[in-house]
C-alpha cells in the first residue's frame, strides 16, 4: 500500500512537472533579451532637463550600480570600448505639496520624475529597449513641529528628505529599468 501512494505521488509530480514545463509559465530571471555578443555597455550620464540640480547625478549612478550589480555586463567609459550604450534623459522632476499643517505650512510633499531610456547595441545600431517618459514618484513628511528648544528649520529638513526621497526614486527606477532590459519584461 505504501508502494503504491509512493509510485501515485511520484507520477502526480511527474506530471505537474510537464505541465508547468509546457504552459509557458517560467521563472522571472532567467531570460535575457541582450544579444550574446554584447559584453559591454557604456553608460554615460544622464542629460537633466529639469531645474533639479544633481537630479542626474543620482539616477546616472543608480543606474549604473544596479547593471553593475545585476549583470555581467563590464562598464566601460569609453564609446569606442562599448559594445551597448545606455543613454537617457530627466524629462520633467516635480515637488506637489499633498498636505499642510495646521499651521497652513506644506508637511508632505510628493516627488516625481520622467525619464526617457535607450538601451542601444552599437554593433547593430539596433535600438533593444526604449522607454519614454518612465515615470516614478515617492512622497515624504517634513517635520512641522520644532524640537526640544522650539528650533526647527524647514528649509533643510526640506531639502535633506527631497534628496533622500530622490535617492530612494532614483534606485526604484534604476532596478525596474535593468530588469526590464535584462529579463525581457
Amino acid at each position: 500500500m505504501k508502494r503504491l501512494i509512493l509510485i501515485t505521488s511520484f507520477c502526480l509530480c511527474l506530471v505537474m512537472g510537464m505541465v508547468l514545463n509546457n504552459c509557458g509559465y517560467k521563472l522571472a530571471g532567467f531570460s535575457n533579451q541582450i544579444p550574446g555578443h554584447i559584453k559591454t555597455i557604456m553608460i554615460p550620464d544622464f542629460i537633466n532637463k529639469t531645474n533639479r540640480f544633481q537630479a542626474d547625478q543620482f539616477i546616472t549612478f543608480a543606474v549604473r550600480d544596479e547593471f553593475i550589480k545585476r549583470s555581467s555586463l563590464v562598464l566601460v567609459e569609453n564609446e569606442s570600448r562599448a559594445d551597448s550604450i545606455l543613454e537617457g534623459t530627466i524629462t520633467q522632476f516635480n515637488i506637489s505639496p499633498l498636505s499642510y499643517s495646521d499651521e497652513a505650512s506644506a508637511n508632505f510633499y510628493r516627488v516625481s520624475i520622467s525619464v526617457s531610456v535607450r538601451f542601444i547595441d552599437l554593433q547593430t545600431n539596433e535600438i533593444i529597449f526604449e522607454g519614454q517618459d518612465i515615470n516614478f514618484s515617492d512622497s515624504y513628511e517634513i517635520n512641522v513641529y520644532g524640537g526640544e528648544m522650539g528650533e526647527f528649520n524647514a528649509a533643510e529638513d526640506f531639502f535633506s528628505q527631497e534628496t533622500e526621497t530622490l535617492a530612494k526614486i532614483a534606485g526604484e527606477f534604476a532596478s525596474s529599468v535593468v530588469t526590464t532590459i535584462l529579463e525581457n519584461f
